[in-house]
């Protein structure tokens, strides 16, 4: 490259210096290569010596050159996006300047041939009403022209050469709007001011003016203008002020910081805007009109078709950038948007795309920056489509959301006031729908049917349900319903990729993908009355009117204090009382805690089974054909049978099981779903359980997956178990277990699942001990019948480490010492409870419960008892991020999350080697398939790559709110310091 470039190409000179730089200094390399070898060899080292120098400086210079070639190739494409971004903005100033010459030639003929001849039909007065004060508007765009010739001729030269990019165009522009006392474009003022008189005069004249006919008609045969009508001459210095702001702002926005004209291009478009503005006082709805009727010209839309609607005017138009579902990621989409009162006209290289009409159901959606690949995004959702939008910066983002919402909510106003206008007739309410992806999850992934859920949040007017869904079942629906209504535009699907299907950038587009199809076919009204697609997507039949029947909820159970959030601890705790929370057990109550937790965020959020709960019962008792048998474990191995609806979710089902099962508290409680090859994961609430359930066995159907059973020697059935999730203080813990038998038992039977998944680490004797604990909790016996179900809690691989009778011979020992020790305790707490001591009523006498205590005590000296964990491998930049700071982390490690912090263990033992509070966590971001943690005590995010990313997301968010809660209320467990 020559140093003539910076010229030929328009190239920044301190950024072009950097582009520049990495070939200059391949010179220096080159001729250090062309050196005769002869001085290399010149040393007065020994040979073996010199020879190593040899090889290590061809080593040095073969790793110089790769550097150099990637470090030119990256400037290659800076210096390319630079170069495009110079070729733009020349065509932007030779707009302004082109623009600007034929602007004031038609001004010229306006003031010069068609004023001047009309002095001889019209009368005076007649001449200033149409004309006003043209003449002094031409005199000062005259000067204005002038000074911008002046600067152009500087800076683009003849046309063998290439403009001048750092030479100065607006400077003298700039000069003249600063000269105090100049009128300038103010004189626009009493032109725009006069025009709607003016016009409505011309056309008078045109109607009723014989001779003033024939004067039109003879300037149309001259040719004088054109071909077009005097009225669109006239109308031009309206029609001017706009497109100056347009151009400047353009050219402002593809102007670097470092150019010298940029302060001038600032100051005269700033200027313009005010101006327009005062303007806009006068001329609001004519200039809307007029242009809309330049912009159906131009686009060459039919006329009827915008101008239609006898409100419609013109708002403003902005270039944006929009991804379309095909296009190449990498590759912007840019758009002009014209934004009408009730429309959005998209266009794309002179050709519309797109119009998107807007209604009372149109919003702007603040799209969540949860993505790795695309960020700052936003969506105006329209009648029946949406414009999929990606900002340049957060601020630039809230600019374009507040601009839309703005329009929207103004055309909101404009309908009710239609609606008010028709009296007394009943209009049926209809509420807007947002669709917004706010995870996924990877269901399958350690086997042959792995896939992804799109968890996908559907809200209509504040109502919220959660829905599961696979791409597959959008891509059917798409088929289906694009069939069904072809009227529907509803968004082209992304095409279909199997080998990228489980890309990180695939799954983001197709996150977009799923919302924008959803909106539309949600949105649209046609489809509003269809049954099917509500039942495809798990939602009640009557789930538009859920809005209307919430309203009538809270106007008969709500008053306005339970409303408002914005309370005084006080307050807010009299709120709770009214809830049916214990606030005299919030300070000693986990289960007490959690409930309140759940009961505050489902206020703020209304769910639609909360309004529309599903049917739960009892299966044997149940007569209903309808229902779907489903059988739930409880943590005892115990079982029962429930019928449940289609759309029956998780959170109804274990609130069922709960009440089944006489729990007081189960709000720590999760369903967990254990699957053929009995690997198992935790529900979510807002997961329907039969679909869970059918889909599980779909899934296993498969040649390959019924391989993969046989690989894993397995054939047991889906299973749907009771299991402990959330951790709290062990205090908080006892206070309720101690009050509840069946709590108890429970918890301890979790623990002993726990020590069966080898969640907690233990040798051969702890073995034992839990073993012999399980057949006290659940037989009260051991004998050799039952000692098969010991299996139920040492895991396969441990159990055969040593002989059956090793195993039999340790676990009676433990058994029967055990039993000695309980009976001990026995009968010491029925002597207590005879002489009434103090909390004896909490003390219990049978040995089952007593051994459940006796397992739970033993858990607690493992660290892991109180956490749920996670494998996960660290990335590769966190790996070495962590070895510059002087930490060797192990490429698989387990993460804890428990009450109070998160927990880092290594994979050997699951040993802590590191913890961090949840108040030194700024923030978490999951992908699908690796979580990020933004950490106040680390420069840098720290990333782990793991498919269970989202429940480890939503974990954290809900240990955050549980100490929110207790900082709120001031109930003074500080969770973050570890009890």
């Amino acid at each position: 490259m020559n140093q003539n470039s910076n010229q030929l190409l328009g190239q920044p000179k301190n950024q072009f210096k950097i582009v520049e730089s990495v070939y200059q200094q391949q010179q220096p390399q080159q001729q250090q290569q062309q050196q005769p070898r002869q001085q290399q060899s010149v040393s007065s080292k020994p040979v073996e010596e010199s020879h190593c120098i040899r090889v290590r400086s061809k080593e040095v210079k073969a790793v110089h050159r790769m550097m150099l070639w990637f470090c030119g190739k990256k400037q290659q494409k800076l210096y390319q996006k630079m170069k495009k971004k110079h070729r733009y903005r020349k065509n932007v100033i030779a707009e302004i300047i082109n623009t600007e010459r034929t602007y004031v030639n038609d001004l010229a003929i306006i003031c010069e041939k068609v004023k001047t001849s009309s002095l001889s039909i019209l009368s005076p007065n007649d001449v200033q009403t149409i004309f006003m004060n043209c003449d002094e508007i031409l005199a000062w765009n005259k000067e204005f022209l002038q000074e911008m010739e002046k600067g152009y001729s500087k800076y683009n030269l003849d046309k063998n050469q290439m403009p001048r990019p750092y030479q100065p165009v607006f400077y003298g522009n700039a000069q003249q709007l600063k000269t105090p006392d100049l009128f300038a474009f103010k004189c626009y003022y009493e032109y725009c001011s006069k025009f709607t008189k003016s016009n409505k005069h011309f056309e008078l004249l045109k109607a009723n003016d014989q001779k003033f006919k024939e004067f039109l008609t003879q300037l149309n045969k001259n040719n004088t203008l054109r071909g077009m009508d005097l009225g669109s001459f006239l109308v031009k210095p309206i029609q001017r002020l706009p497109k100056y702001i347009l151009l400047f702002k353009d050219l402002e926005k593809n102007t670097d910081e470092d150019y010298p004209d940029l302060p001038n291009i600032k100051e005269i478009h700033k200027y313009f805007k005010e101006v327009n503005e005062e303007n806009n006082k006068f001329m609001d709805i004519f200039m809307g009109r007029l242009q809309l009727q330049q912009l159906s010209e131009s686009l060459k839309i039919n006329q009827e078709e915008l101008l239609n609607e006898p409100q419609r005017i013109f708002k403003f138009e902005e270039k944006l950038t929009t991804i379309q579902p095909n296009a190449k990621h990498d590759e912007d989409c840019q758009v002009t948007v014209y934004a009408l009162s009730d429309m959005l006209v998209v266009v794309q290289d002179e050709k519309v795309q797109k119009k998107l009409q807007l209604d009372s159901l149109s919003f702007v959606k603040n799209q969540s920056d949860n993505n790795k690949y695309f960020s700052n995004l936003f969506q105006i959702v329209g009648v029946g489509d949406t414009i999929q939008c990606i900002a340049e910066t957060p601020a630039a983002k809230k600019k374009y959301i507040d601009l839309f919402e703005k329009l929207i909510q103004e055309n909101r106003e404009h309908e009710h006031q239609r609606e008010k206008e028709l009296g007394n007739q009943q209009i049926k309410m209809r509420y807007p729908v947002q669709v917004v992806v706010v995870g996924t999850e990877e269901r399958n992934f350690q086997s042959f049917t792995k896939h992804t859920q799109y968890i996908t949040e559907i809200s209509i007017n504040k109502v919220f349900q959660n829905i599961f869904i696979r791409y597959s079942e959008i891509e059917a629906m798409s088929i289906k319903y694009k069939q069904r209504y072809p009227r529907i535009e509803l968004p082209q699907l992304p095409d279909k990729n199997w080998l990228m299907s489980h890309k990180t950038k695939s799954i983001e587009a197709r996150k977009i993908a799923i919302e924008n199809f959803l909106q539309a076919l949600l949105q649209a009204k046609e489809s509003q009355s269809d049954p099917d697609i509500l039942n495809e997507l798990k939602l009640p039949k009557n789930f538009f009117d859920l809005p209307d029947l919430y309203q009538s909820i809270l106007k008969s159970n709500l008053n306005q204090k339970q409303q408002n959030f914005k309370r005084t601890t006080l307050e807010g705790k009299e709120e709770l009382r009214e809830k049916g929370i214990n606030i005299e057990k919030l300070k000693i109550s986990a289960g007490e805690i959690l409930k309140a937790v759940y009961i505050e965020q489902e206020t703020r959020k209304k769910s639609v089974v909360q309004i529309c709960p599903n049917k739960v019962i009892s299966y044997e008792n149940s007569k209903d054909p309808s229902l779907q048998k489903v059988i739930i474990t409880f943590p005892d191995g115990t079982e029962t049978a429930l019928g449940v609806t289609e759309q029956t979710r998780v959170r109804e089902v274990l609130e069922y099981v709960a009440k089944y099962n006489h729990l007081v508290y189960y709000k720590d409680f999760r369903l967990y779903l254990i699957d053929q090859l009995k690997k198992q994961r935790v529900l979510d609430d807002d997961e329907v359980l039969f679909k869970v359930i059918e889909d599980e066995r779909q899934n296993n159907h498969g040649i390959l997956n019924k391989l993969e059973q046989m690989l894993a020697k397995s054939n047991a059935e889906v299973l749907i178990k009771m299991k402990k999730y959330i951790y709290l203080p062990a205090k908080l813990e006892e206070s309720d277990y101690k009050e509840d038998p069946v709590r108890l038992i429970n918890l301890a039977f979790s623990i002993l699942d726990d020590v069966h998944d080898q969640k907690l680490q233990l040798g051969f004797k702890e073995y034992c001990l839990f073993a012999a604990l399980y057949f006290h909790m659940k037989h009260q016996r051991l004998d050799d019948k039952l000692f098969g179900e010991v299996r139920r809690v040492i895991p396969s691989e441990m159990f055969q480490s040593s002989t059956d009778k090793e195993w039999k011979d340790l676990i009676t020992q433990c058994f029967k010492a055990l039993d000695n020790e309980l009976s001990t305790i026995s009968k010491k707490n029925e002597n207590d409870q005879i002489q009434k001591k103090p909390n004896s009523q909490y003390k219990h006498t049978d040995k089952k419960y007593l051994a459940a205590g006796v397992t739970l005590n033993a858990a607690r000296t493992f660290v892991q008892s109180i956490m749920a964990i996670f494998q996960v491998q660290v990335y590769e930049g966190t790996q070495k991020y962590f070895k510059n700071l002087g930490l060797e982390v192990h490429p698989t490690i387990y993460l804890g999350l428990s009450i109070h912090k998160i927990h880092f263990l290594n994979p050997q033992r699951k040993e802590q080697f590191r913890e961090i509070d949840y108040s030194r966590v700024n923030g978490v971001k999951s992908y699908p398939s690796q979580i990020i943690f933004d950490l106040q005590i680390f420069k840098e995010p720290i990333r782990f790559d793991t498919y269970q990313s989202y429940e480890i997301k939503s974990l954290v968010e809900q240990y955050q709110a549980i100490q929110k809660f207790d900082e709120e209320y001031e109930l003074g467990h500080q969770f973050n310091i570890k009890h």
